[in-house]
């Protein structure tokens, strides 16, 4: 009798076991785990401070990534090592890789910081892990249905808040591109690409016109510390260096993926 007990209990955790489901970074790990919540919990490859473009795979990495159902992860260019996810993943491991799902084609793999390519993300996302998993789709539905909901409020509240308000702000690399045609916001300069890559003399010439013609407030970076030429050029030009990692979102009840697009928005206030 027992032996029946037990194996039906076997067969019922079987049946119920949530998808295994891999993340790559930190803001994906937070928009797949609220959709996810009350099934289960994603894993996360790279962490919160780890640098996305220099990250070095481990082997537990690896074994992650063999065991999953399902990875979700940014763009192969984007995330450093992801370029050869695909050809290690077992042909029974779901891929869900955002940027061409999104339709970018231009690199910048930033997307949580644009409210609407959230949403549009939150739909493929919702579409994977039903396509995975059918017996949850109510659950995903709900969760991202309230997920929604946030993110929409949050976007029509900052954007009465900035109306008529142009922050005046510098990036020491390419992150804010995809927030600035969201919300209408325009950087004066961006010293680095998105992987940390100089333009070179030329260029720097051409930063350093455009903040003597355009005085800025701040300089925006996501490093600890920002890098030695941005700060130079914090000196010389009298700007405030804002980590918007450090920032304290204005509500803390909000999903995390909210909260970090509200660490942007506060940084942001600091520029006007």
């Amino acid at each position: 009798m027992r032996f029946f007990i037990l194996l039906l209990c076997l067969q019922s955790a079987a049946l119920c076991a949530s998808p295994r489901v891999v993340t790559s970074i930190a803001p994906l790990h937070e928009l797949t785990a609220a959709i996810m919540k009350g099934v289960g919990e994603p894993a996360l490859i790279i962490k919160d401070h780890a640098s996305t473009h220099h990250f070095a795979f481990k082997p537990s990495h690896m074994i992650l990534l063999q065991q999953a159902d399902l990875v979700v992860w940014v763009g192969r260019q984007f995330e450093a090592g992801f370029n050869r996810v695909p050809d290690v993943l077992p042909p029974s491991t779901q891929q869900l890789e955002l940027l061409p799902g999104l339709g970018i084609e231009n690199g910048d793999g930033h997307i949580w910081y644009s409210p609407k390519l959230l949403l549009r993300s939150i739909k493929i996302i919702v579409s994977a892990l039903t396509k995975l998993d059918p017996e949850n789709r109510t659950q995903y539905k709900v969760n991202a249905d309230r997920l929604i909901e946030a993110i929409d409020n949050w976007r029509q509240n900052e954007q009465t808040q900035w109306q008529n308000h142009q922050p005046r702000f510098i990036t020491d690399h390419e992150f804010t591109g995809h927030f600035e045609a969201d919300m209408g916001f325009k950087s004066i300069a961006t010293i680095h690409d998105q992987h940390d890559t100089h333009g070179g003399f030329k260029d720097l010439i051409r930063i350093e016109s455009l903040l003597r013609t355009n005085p800025a407030a701040c300089l925006l970076t996501m490093e600890n510390p920002a890098s030695p030429l941005a700060q130079n050029l914090a000196q010389k030009y009298q700007l405030q260096i804002v980590n918007v990692l450090t920032m304290m979102a204005t509500n803390s009840q909000s999903p995390l993926i909210v909260q970090r697009l509200d660490q942007l928005s506060v940084a942001l206030r600091g520029c006007l």
